[in-house]
């Protein structure tokens, strides 16, 4: 959540507050689409939100993804980095 707080005309202040629990309980695909909204993603991850049927080997590589975009997704410091691009 976002809340934008502005004291000044000429800059704002941004209060930022993120549910983990929220976060925790997306599903593999939440998480890649949430992702795919901000970045290009990988070839492995276009495949899976396509819905393309994946091999077992490739599974666990999603998987390692997915938990390393999640974590990111719910880091202030990844969104502040973004943010200022």
């Amino acid at each position: 959540k976002i809340h934008i707080i502005s004291g000044f005309t000429f800059h704002s202040h941004l209060v930022l507050f993120v549910d983990q629990s929220h976060g925790v309980s997306w599903s593999s695909y939440e998480v890649i689409e949430r992702w795919h909204k901000l970045f290009k993603g990988t070839l492995l991850t276009r495949r899976f939100s396509r819905g393309d049927v994946l091999e077992d080997y490739l599974l666990a590589t999603l998987e390692e993804t997915v938990a390393e975009y999640r974590k990111r997704l719910m880091d202030i410091s990844w969104f502040m980095r973004f943010s200022l691009r």
